[in-house]
């Protein structure tokens, strides 16, 4: 007995601290510190954040404090606004007048330039100074800590690489891999060493290929318009729209799929605003989420955004459009549950003309089109017949 709870005792131990997973706090996922030196990439130093949780944090209280690689004198930023679920916070430091302009409009400005030799970086959940700390690993606040080049603590066996005025430190992604921004950068085994690497081609593989803003949607009149904003582009080929259908409370596709797609504008340092529209013709939970495309094939999700078409109360019938019609026209209809329900179009004697529908279908709105081509000019009939229900209305063909 004793030696199955040992057994099991190591692989709890291993469980938690040998495989590493993606993080579930935010992270520091980026830190260049070359910024506007002799042969920069870039103008300006700067950190990135990265919030892997499917929850907005608010990081009004919060603050980043830096300092250099053996220091107990620490500088201290405090944060602002919130960062979302799945989504970078740039924070801009100083820099000078060698490079280009970084390639994303900040969510904070610090005067502050960071050293890429070495340094601490710790992100706390509280605005209190760190002033006389050399280590600040055990401080009841941390959020995240990461000691890189030659810098006197760390977490885990060793710090993140040293950075050069080209290069940079990235947190792996979400599956450990060392494709920064491609799937997210929460990659966390409390280990510096293992869970960063210098990038060192940042002018082909940017901060992030597009920053995209703001994407929301919204229902009206039988459709939904889709709108999103990119701030910057880097290599932006365009977007796959792509979407899930709840109904019932279940997806009527355990996959995503692809609806259409946005063509981008490639490189942009203006903001760029795109639309995408779909007709929709039955309720439930719409849910979207855009496929960013790289010209080189890499890509990047959004967020995903949930519009709900709620369902009818009643049984409803509505009047067929056009109506005078030639020789085409389109009958309206809203079911509550789910049943058998038959559509039928009759003549003026009650002989029926075209059955449009007899089937099991689900809760919904749906559009039926009606071709009268074989037909002659006249008053026509449309009958909707459930289990427990029966409507009719008049229509007219005009030729």
């Amino acid at each position: 007995m004793m030696k199955k709870l040992a057994l099991l005792c190591v692989i709890a131990f291993f469980a938690v601290n040998v495989f590493p997973q993606k993080a579930n706090h935010i992270v520091i996922a980026e830190i260049y510190a070359g910024g506007g030196n002799s042969g920069a990439t870039y103008t300006n130093d700067y950190i990135s954040f990265y919030n892997p949780t499917s929850s907005s944090v608010d990081l009004s209280t919060w603050s980043l404090q830096y300092a250099s690689a053996t220091s107990t004198n620490w500088f201290k930023v405090d944060l602002t606004n919130s960062i979302d679920a799945n989504s970078y916070y740039f924070i801009q430091l100083d820099g000078g007048s060698e490079g280009t302009a970084l390639p994303f409009t900040p969510d904070l400005i610090w005067s502050k330039g960071i050293s890429n030799t070495g340094g601490k970086l710790v992100l706390l959940n509280n605005q209190t100074s760190l002033d006389g700390t050399s280590d600040p690993s055990g401080n009841a606040n941390l959020i995240d800590f990461v000691g890189y080049g030659d810098a006197d603590a760390y977490e885990g066996s060793g710090a993140a690489p040293s950075i050069s005025n080209t290069s940079c430190n990235r947190r792996k992604d979400n599956s450990g891999n060392q494709t920064y921004g491609s799937n997210g950068s929460g990659w966390e085994s409390d280990d510096n060493f293992s869970d960063f690497y210098e990038e060192t081609d940042m002018s082909n593989n940017p901060p992030l290929p597009v920053e995209l803003s703001d994407f929301n949607g919204d229902y009206s009149n039988g459709k939904i318009l889709l709108n999103w904003r990119t701030e910057s582009e880097v290599n932006n080929f365009g977007f796959e729209v792509e979407r899930i259908i709840e109904e019932n409370g279940n997806a009527n596709s355990q996959q995503w799929r692809k609806i259409g797609f946005v063509k981008g504008n490639g490189n942009s340092n203006a903001p760029n605003e795109y639309t995408f529209e779909e007709e929709i013709s039955r309720s439930g939970i719409y849910k979207y989420r855009l496929k960013q495309l790289d010209f080189d094939g890499d890509y990047s999700y959004s967020k995903e955004i949930e519009i709900n078409i709620p369902f009818p109360g009643e049984v409803i019938l509505n009047q067929n459009f056009p109506n005078p019609f030639n020789p085409t026209t389109k009958i309206s209809f809203a079911l509550p549950r789910t049943e058998f329900v038959s559509l039928k179009v009759y003549d003026v004697l009650g002989r029926e003309v075209e059955t449009l529908l007899s089937d099991k279908i689900t809760p919904g709105k749906y559009d039926i089109k009606f071709d009268g081509s074989g037909l002659n000019s006249g008053f026509y009939f449309y009958k909707i017949e459930g289990e427990d229900f029966a409507m009719v209305k008049k229509m007219v063909l005009v030729k």
